[in-house]
């Protein structure tokens, strides 16, 4: 508690003090719970049948056309917030495979960025993955790798998704990412915690390991967690949280039984601010009237592509989350 609290005293003053004063860009790091974004084609090994032709849902390539649609619409809308010129990095799940990705960047909307992504095909038995979405212009990989959560102890009767590790620089700052969606609460909140905390144990795992030869290093751990900021999972990271504040005001990301959660977060560690690294840092979560909900039991929720099987054209479950963001010394970007 003490380290948490330190945190947000030290990033609210740099907020105060370099609020009126920023002269670097800012950078919009983001993060987006997709649900379910599938294609219309039938993947082997993938049960992927709810979201076929034919399907209970009638999921068909004018659904999924208008999904993609609908998805660029958030991510341009994200990346004008405070008239930032497109989004630096956005961590996204529930996507199903480099297709829809592929098909996703190249909308209308948000064309102009050319952004890219970096994806790897996990072993979920639904087929969907994470994937990092980076603004060229702004950010440049330079290493990327899966890590699963199966071993000899853990997850060996089904596969779950990846965490996906991306080091590379933001600016001019070498950062690294961690791109996460935790195991569900499917079971119970409390049976299902086991799981959380196991895939809170790899990414210590991954950081440790990386910490070792650069003890500096400065990480953007974001993802789903499906637990929120005051669960165990997350305080065992022992990294700064922005969105505790937000939660603790009783906002979230996700509705579930007319009671919200903020399972969608963005974490730093200590070492932005221990180097002074940010001139200001503001936590959002991004929503507008499209993205909500306006009749029926889940009046005031996300709008959703579809409320059971019936279609209702939205977006996602989960609202999108943001770190709006300025460093210092970033004028010019990646080289």
């Amino acid at each position: 508690m003490y380290i948490e609290n330190k945190f947000l005293i030290v990033l609210a003053l740099v907020t105060v003090l370099f609020v009126n004063k920023v002269n670097s860009q800012k950078n919009i790091i983001s993060f987006y719970n997709c649900e379910n974004f599938y294609d219309t084609t039938n993947q082997i090994n993938v049960s992927d049948e709810d979201f076929l032709p034919g399907s209970l849902k009638g999921y068909n390539q004018k659904v999924y056309a208008s999904k993609s649609k609908n998805l660029a619409s958030v991510i341009y809308a994200l990346g004008n917030i405070e008239n930032a010129d497109g989004v630096a990095l956005l961590g996204v799940v529930e996507v199903e495979n480099k297709m829809v990705l592929t098909k996703l960047l190249a909308e209308p909307l948000i064309r102009k960025h050319q952004y890219k992504y970096v994806h790897f095909d996990s072993k979920d038995l639904r087929g969907i993955d994470v994937a990092l979405i980076y603004n060229p212009s702004k950010f440049k990989p330079y290493q990327y790798r899966p890590y699963s959560l199966t071993d000899e102890t853990h997850f060996n009767d089904y596969a779950t998704r990846d965490i996906l590790y991306v080091t590379g620089k933001l600016g001019n700052e070498w950062v690294h990412i961690l791109v996460n969606h935790w195991p569900s609460r499917r079971g119970g909140e409390k049976a299902s915690m086991p799981k959380r905390l196991w895939a809170a144990t790899v990414c210590k795992r991954i950081m440790d390991s990386v910490g070792k030869t650069n003890p500096t290093a400065k990480w953007i751990v974001m993802g789903d967690f499906n637990d929120n900021p005051n669960n165990k999972s997350i305080k065992s990271l022992a990294l700064f949280n922005p969105f505790v504040v937000p939660f603790r005001k009783g906002m979230g990301t996700l509705a579930y039984n007319d009671s919200w959660n903020l399972f969608d977060q963005i974490l730093l560690s200590k070492n932005w601010v221990a180097d002074s690294v940010i001139n200001y840092c503001k936590p959002i979560i991004y929503k507008n009237n499209e993205l909500i909900e306006t009749q029926g039991r889940y009046k005031g929720y996300p709008k959703r592509t579809y409320n059971g099987n019936q279609l209702r054209g939205g977006y996602s479950d989960h609202f999108p989350v943001a770190l709006i963001i300025s460093l210092k010394n970033d004028k010019n970007g990646p080289k």
